[in-house]
């Protein structure tokens, strides 16, 4: 098919998303900018709150536009092409779709974090994974995809330090919501998971020595300030769902 990404069977259920730069698309002087950079995603059934919010660095579920209703695109980071601006400029965007500030936004992101998120001490990891607390706190997430945008870790300490036996992490966790059209509801849901994750997780991090979950606290999008935020280290799915049962989702096929 054009450019070669997509064969005639999957073509239409391929979406090639452009992710350069303004400036550098409007470039005219090839030799400085001759490519432009793609993604090469497809269309699923239905959103994947696991991957929505761009809370997986490798796969991303984002609902955009398509004429008077929307589609799920399902992104994966490693499915990145560059293609020639001669060969692209002889196309139009889609005239059909379009991608709202939020999901602009959560694209951005998503693109981002695979280059700048967090690592936590493998310590850290290996104590809550010998305690099955992070798988937990997965599963726990998992039916409140649609209501949970950011799950954050405050480290008593920092979440780099490696801490010898004995010595143990105390965190608390704070889970960012969406307030989406009713906030109200939505921040009753969330507090209601706080409450359910903190009583499960610190059954399961019975020994002091080891980590102690202090709070789980919900709190909305529009109410995390600047200075919380610096506090704060997001704690992505990539650390649990690498053990989780079902496979991950690979790049689509082209």
């Amino acid at each position: 098919m054009h450019l070669e990404l997509a064969s005639a069977e999957t073509a239409p259920q391929v979406r090639v998303v452009v992710i350069s730069h303004d400036c550098d698309l409007a470039n005219d002087n090839l030799n400085a900018e001759p490519e432009v950079e793609v993604l090469v995603g497809g269309v699923v059934a239905a959103m994947n709150g696991s991957f929505a919010w761009g809370k997986s660095p490798r796969t991303l579920h984002l609902q955009v536009q398509k004429g008077e209703g929307s589609e799920v695109l399902e992104l994966v980071q490693t499915t990145k092409r560059r293609v020639p601006k001669t060969e692209l400029a002889k196309f139009l965007p889609s005239a059909e779709h379009s991608m709202d500030q939020p999901g602009l936004s959560t694209l951005r992101s998503w693109l981002a974090t695979r280059y700048n998120r967090a690592a936590f001490a493998d310590t850290f990891v290996n104590r809550l994974r010998a305690a099955e607390a992070d798988e937990r706190l997965s599963r726990l997430l998992k039916p409140s995809g649609d209501l949970i945008s950011f799950v954050y870790f405050r480290m008593e300490g920092g979440h780099t330090v490696e801490r010898e036996d004995g010595d143990p992490y105390a965190f608390n966790i704070v889970l960012v919501f969406n307030p989406g059209e009713d906030a109200e509801a939505s921040a009753d849901r969330a507090d209601a998971l706080a409450e359910k994750v903190e009583a499960d997780l610190q059954g399961r991090l019975k020994d002091p020595s080891s980590v102690v979950l202090k709070s789980c606290m919900a709190i909305s999008e529009d109410d995390v300030s600047v200075g919380q935020a610096k506090v704060l280290t997001q704690w992505r799915l990539e650390h649990m769902t690498l053990r989780a049962d079902e496979p991950q989702p690979g790049p689509p096929e082209l």
